[in-house]
């Protein structure tokens, strides 16, 4: 049976965003029907059901202007998600299959405008949200109240199909070095390459000149409340990448980008607090520069801060896919009582 969350106007958006991810991150250990199909289409795609002449009208760019808003943290534009559309009725066997959809009913019928999430429901791996409404106006009103929920459904949803190849492919030997060095797990993602390690200090890298990814690690006691600001945070990482980092020419050095300031968020992961930061960074002293996610949480047994990052370089290329696709892994940090020791076995 297909799982949904039911939302309705009426109840707390806090809540509703809460019961979203839980919804989305959740081990799902339903029996899968093995004659469904597999979900097709590219990373970020979405399909929205919807007739042309609603497609043209405000409720239709509603839609259209939230999946199309451009992602925070890039250095230059590029939207949130691609987009297709049908008419309902022509909705069928062929569509039915996409990765993403988005199905839209306006009718009288209704009382009030809701949301329902599904998980697989014509194809494996395949997340649906529905919008129904009963005018256009109260449709526009609930798609703007409702636009964090709407664009984090999918955002998790690709997020989690990023993880489900990460878990697959990542590099064993330097995950296992992770947790031989710090105590806590993460996947390291598998193309990428030792590059450093040095007290309380990891990097990975893939050592590309073109589409370069790296992963960054690192941790510190946890000595003050106000450690969680976006100032301690930006100072910090600023600090950390300084000793660690250099570019080609002697003296330089990694850093945050001023120009654009980071963007902080503060997001439940596991049920707990951490900050999310994405921004711009640079080589000082070089021409080299990209953006940057990282994600910073509280170590409650060794009452330590734990940093983790990825950071792209990809000039002249569009850089969407590959950060979205490499800062799934930081939400693979497991911290000392969220895992229990793997046996031989398992490993």
């Amino acid at each position: 049976m297909n799982k949904y969350v039911l939302i309705s106007a009426k109840v707390s958006r806090f809540l509703l965003l809460m019961a979203l991810i839980l919804f989305v991150s959740c081990k799902d250990k339903t029996i899968r029907n093995p004659l469904a199909p597999t979900s097709v289409g590219t990373p970020w795609e979405v399909l929205v059901v919807l007739e042309k002449d609603l497609w043209d009208s405000p409720a239709g760019e509603s839609i259209f202007s939230l999946l199309r808003e451009d992602v925070p943290g890039l250095p230059q534009p590029e939207s949130r998600f691609e987009i297709s559309r049908c008419d309902d009725d022509e909705f069928t066997g062929i569509l039915k299959p996409v990765r993403n959809i988005i199905q839209i009913e306006i009718s009288d019928k209704y009382s009030e405008p809701k949301l329902f999430f599904y998980r697989d429901q014509w194809a494996s791996n395949q997340y649906v949200l529905r919008i129904v409404a009963p005018s256009e106006e109260l449709f526009v009103f609930f798609v703007e109240r409702n636009a964090e929920i709407i664009i984090s459904y999918f955002e998790l949803a690709e997020r989690e199909r990023s993880l489900q190849y990460i878990r697959k492919t990542h590099n064993r030997a330097f995950s296992e070095k992770v947790y031989e060095q710090f105590g806590f797990k993460i996947l390291v993602p598998g193309f990428m390459k030792l590059s450093k390690q040095a007290d309380q200090f990891f990097w990975a890298s893939n050592y590309q000149n073109k589409k370069r990814q790296d992963m960054v690690i690192y941790t510190y006691p946890y000595t003050d409340k106000n450690t969680f600001t976006p100032e301690y945070l930006n100072a910090k990482r600023d600090s950390v990448m300084k000793i660690n980092i250099p570019g080609g020419p002697e003296g330089s050095y990694m850093s945050t980008q001023e120009i654009d300031p980071p963007i902080f968020r503060g997001i439940n992961v596991k049920g707990k607090f951490a900050a999310e930061i994405r921004g711009l960074w640079e080589v000082k002293g070089d021409m080299m520069g990209g953006p940057f996610v990282s994600l910073t949480r509280l170590d409650e047994v060794n009452q330590r801060v734990v940093t983790v990052e990825i950071f792209i370089y990809a000039p002249e290329e569009d850089k969407r896919n590959l950060l979205r696709h490499n800062e799934a892994a930081l939400y693979s940090l497991e911290l000392p009582g969220e895992f229990e020791l793997e046996t031989e076995e398992q490993k």
